[in-house]
């Protein structure tokens, strides 16, 4: 389709009446009134206040621990799987994960549950300890209390952004890419840790370079090596004072693109009058893999399109807009960009983009994405009519793998909206309320505004749910103000011509 405009949602054409009794046949009282129980809060707990020099107690120990180490993305994702036994005479239910200072900052998430029990999800909070430190921490408070001797057996998640560097900082450009991982040989507890491993999972098998340790006790080399898994342990009887323990690097091939966001704006606004939801991100992404070490040939560029080798520049994103996508657009700050493609279908919407030119490592480029919804999809309705929640995406992006530094996320309501809450799936920084104004508007219309830092892709389709109160009289502002504006231009003109402007008699 020809995507050179932007499309103009099809708002005031539906009546407001219509439209609630279509919504009011989607859901239920029940469902609502359990939603906006959730949302009693406007957001997750993110941190908890501790004094300085805080330390863990010794009220734990880990049994047994493998670690496994995913460096296959832009950024790296830990599964920790630990058996944890309480060893005090109390029941205890905080659990605390240390991290060293520097990289505490760049941890996107740390997510916790029970593995093999009935625990569930466990809630996580950031340990905000007063003075300076060089450890943080995370806690972790358990669903049940663990008695003495008893066992639970912990599953961590956690997401490190910017820890993989280019080595060397620039290649040819058909050459390959290497990154160099660093890390340590432990995971760095804050309880005694009986036996662990470590299992790192490359991208492809070719690792040229990796930190070699003493060899274990029974004489065997440390790490093995099996194809594309870097193997350091198991190692026994680790205490929390050896930390991490030695400093680990792994050198390896990674032949895609390393597609970071410096900062992604999402605005989602919402209509009533026209039954639409419109979506709009504008993105500002860089290629933070391997630099150029000579200038860009485009003849070389238009030579490797014939066999389409592995490369490290980005050519193109595909956006999974989800089924029912309408209307999309693909601009940036010279226009509408024409190399795109939006595959629609009962199942799933696809568009995909490719930039004005191939992204090397460095290189920057900035784009703006926009589609529409039906917001019957999305908008879920009380039968009093006046509550409504939606419940849309966090984020959607590109299915490329992919982390963001800076998310703003403006979630734009109807004229009149009141008692905004809402939930996030993931802790939010700052939040802002304002009023948003566009045509035909009085006062303005209800804004919310989200500020995330260090997101992973992993949080796509992740869902945000935001519940307003929205009076009946509110429908009619619009064409109040339609109705008066018409009246006034009326009055002014039957005004001006009862004037006589005739000279003399």
């Amino acid at each position: 389709p020809d995507l050179c405009s932007r499309p103009i949602p099809s708002h005031y054409i539906q009546q407001g009446s219509n439209m609630r009794r279509s919504l009011l046949s989607l859901l239920g009282a029940s469902l609502y009134a359990g939603l906006t129980l959730a949302l009693t809060s406007s957001a997750p707990a993110q941190s908890v206040s501790v004094p300085a020099g805080f330390t863990p107690p010794q009220v734990f120990k880990n049994t047994n621990l493998l670690r496994n180490i995913d460096i296959t993305r832009p950024y790296t994702r830990e599964i920790i799987a630990v058996i944890v036994e309480n060893i005090s005479d109390k029941p205890q239910s905080e659990y605390y994960v240390p991290f060293d200072a520097a990289l505490a900052e760049d941890v996107s998430y740390v997510e916790a549950r029970d593995k093999k029990g009935p625990g569930g999800e466990f809630v996580v909070a950031k340990v905000d300890a007063a003075g300076d430190s060089d450890t943080k921490y995370y806690q972790i408070t358990f669903t049940q209390p663990l008695g003495l001797g008893e066992q639970l057996t912990l599953q961590l998640a956690i997401g490190h952004l910017n820890v993989m560097t280019p080595v060397p900082a620039a290649v040819g450009q058909v050459d390959k890419q290497f990154l160099r991982w660093t890390g340590t040989q432990y995971f760095a507890s804050a309880y005694v840790t009986e036996k662990q491993k470590t299992k790192l999972k490359l991208p492809t098998s070719e690792a040229p370079d990796y930190t070699k340790l003493e060899p274990k006790s029974d004489g065997t080399s440390d790490p093995t090596k099996a194809g594309p898994t870097v193997t350091y342990g198991p190692y026994e009887s680790v205490s929390p004072a050896q930390r991490g323990g030695k400093e680990v690097a792994v050198r390896f091939e990674h032949t895609a693109p390393v597609v970071k966001m410096y900062s992604l704006s999402r605005s989602i606004e919402v209509s009533h009058w026209g039954g639409n939801l419109a979506f709009e991100e504008q993105y500002h992404m860089t290629n933070a893999g391997a630099a150029l070490k000579s200038q860009f040939s485009r003849v070389a560029w238009a030579a490797t399109n014939y066999y389409n080798p592995p490369t490290h520049a980005i050519k193109a994103l595909t956006f999974n807009l989800g089924p029912g996508a309408s209307d999309p657009y693909y601009t940036d700050e010279v226009g509408n960009i024409s190399t795109s493609r939006f595959r629609s279908g009962a199942r799933e919407a696809h568009l995909e983009i490719k930039p004005r030119f191939p992204l090397f490592g460095g290189w920057n480029a900035s784009f703006v994405i926009g589609w529409n919804h039906a917001l019957s999809d999305f908008l879920r309705v009380r039968p009093g009519g006046e509550e409504f929640v939606l419940r849309v995406p966090l984020l959607e992006g590109p299915k490329e793998p992919v982390f963001y530094d800076a998310v703003d996320v403006t979630v734009i309501l109807p004229e009149g909206a009141t008692d905004v809450r809402y939930e996030s799936p993931v802790p939010v920084v700052a939040e802002k309320r304002y009023l948003h104004h566009t045509f035909m508007d009085t006062l303005g219309r209800t804004a919310l505004r989200l500020e995330l830092r260090k997101v992973a892709d992993e949080h796509h389709r992740k869902e945000l749910v935001v519940a307003y109160h929205l009076p009946r009289w509110a429908f009619l502002r619009k064409p109040f103000v339609m109705f008066s504006a018409a009246m006034t231009m009326f009055t002014f003109s039957w005004v001006v011509s009862k004037v006589n402007l005739k000279i003399g008699r």
